[in-house]
């Protein structure tokens, strides 16, 4: 465990390094306003590629570890969702943002050039990626599923550098070429990466789809709760410092992959648990929590000890982004304790549960993040964010706890009944 833990945090620390810098890279090129409006893009489509596929990855994991035989329906099943959604998907996307303001308003072609390029990639292909990473995940093939989500973020960085450094880009509009290409690439070797496994099997799993769909309402929630800090701060803020806030929201993002590591390791053990329902996943997600706990606290002090060295890398306009690191470091905490009771009730196929949960408390963080957000600005978006990671954490958790009690009533009152 230890040994795969420490390879999945090696591979995704570089996935992390890479991202970082194209960050900086992208944000010295394209300027504060600029970088403010790839934030804005990023927020929504985010919050679209919840839906896109409902939930691919997680749903075909679960299924081929525990019936590898199952792999074809599997792969068909969330193949067809991915593109079925993701058209769907991407037409709203960029008939919604097309009359936004935007720094080219006098050539409205740019900005609709810009949505067509970035829209479908940002929708479609993380969930084409995870379902690919997934497949090696279920197979116990950890080498080459850190191999794609490591790959794809050197991949990027290495676009960024070419356009920035070398070709001279400084336009949103030319770097949404560069993302669309390089997004191509990268999932045509994908294709050839998982071309021998086998072809899919076209069809529609039912049961999935209510599942699926629960999980997608819940990471939806989840990315409106992170999302919706800039979405406010795009309205009543200036691009530059939502690109200044951008800056550092994604480096607190970015340090996720450590914990989310972690949970991309055990999730298979989870999920064979889960078999025997939710108190077997009770206890094995409890034997972990300390562990993920020690994990997400290491990260956060790295990230509070880096943050004010934030202006020399993306530059001095960029100055504030270093009080907005240091200020959410410590919410990579409580979220890495959702993630593991998240993972433990979808691993015990109680997807309702978490749904309803982390549904409510998301929704109402959102909700505290637009009303404390536009009476107090920042400092009351904090403090949302905080209530928001903690009152979802504590409540995946007493929903876990509540789930496993009632399993052993249930056990109880059927072994007295079978002797009386």
């Amino acid at each position: 465990m230890i040994r795969l833990v420490a390879g999945s945090i090696g591979s995704l620390s570089i996935g992390v390094v890479a991202q970082a810098v194209a960050f900086v890279l992208l944000a010295r090129s394209l300027g504060a306003a600029q970088f403010g409006e790839l934030t804005t893009i990023s927020a929504v489509t985010a919050l679209a590629n919840a839906w896109c596929g409902l939930g691919p990855g997680e749903a075909l994991r679960r299924i081929v570890s525990r019936d590898s035989g199952r792999y074809a329906e599997a792969l068909g099943h969330t193949l067809l969702m991915i593109l079925l959604t993701g058209v769907v998907l991407t037409v709203l996307v960029v008939a919604s943002m097309l009359f936004a303001a935007t720094v080219d308003r006098g050539d409205p072609t740019i900005w609709l050039q810009i949505l067509l390029l970035f829209v479908p990639i940002n929708v479609v292909f993380p969930s084409f990626l995870s379902l690919v990473e997934n497949i090696f995940l279920a197979r116990g093939d950890f080498r080459t599923a850190n191999f794609i989500n490591g790959g794809t973020g050197v991949a990027r960085a290495l676009a960024a550098l070419v356009a920035c450094s070398i070709v001279g880009m400084n336009s949103l509009e030319v770097w949404a070429v560069w993302w669309a290409g390089i997004h191509i690439a990268i999932g045509l070797m994908c294709v050839v990466l998982i071309w021998r496994f086998g072809r899919p099997h076209w069809c529609v799993l039912r049961q999935e789809i209510w599942l699926g769909g629960s999980l997608a309402l819940s990471s939806f929630l989840i990315m409106l709760r992170h999302s919706v800090d800039v979405l406010v701060l795009s309205a009543i803020a200036s691009p530059d410092f939502v690109g200044v806030y951008g800056a550092g929201r994604r480096l607190i993002g970015a340090a996720l992959v450590v914990p989310g590591a972690f949970d991309r390791v055990i999730y298979g053990r989870l999920a064979v648990a889960g078999r025997d329902g939710p108190l077997a996943s009770l206890a094995l997600a409890t034997k972990y929590l300390p562990y993920s706990v020690g994990i997400s606290a290491g990260t956060s002090v790295c990230l509070f000890l880096i943050a004010p060295y934030m202006p020399f890398v993306f530059g001095h306009a960029f100055l504030a982004a270093s009080d907005v690191v240091r200020t959410l470091a410590w919410t990579v905490i409580p979220t890495a304790v959702q993630f593991l009771a998240f993972d433990a009730l979808n691993a015990a196929e109680h997807h309702r549960i978490s749904t309803v949960v982390s549904g409510v408390t998301n929704a109402v963080g959102a909700m505290m993040v637009v009303l404390l957000g536009a009476s107090y600005g920042t400092a009351g978006i904090y403090g949302a964010l905080y209530f928001s990671d903690v009152s979802r954490g504590g409540g995946l958790w007493v929903a876990l706890h509540l789930a496993a009690r009632r399993q052993r009533h249930e056990e109880a009152y059927q072994v007295a009944v079978e002797k009386s």
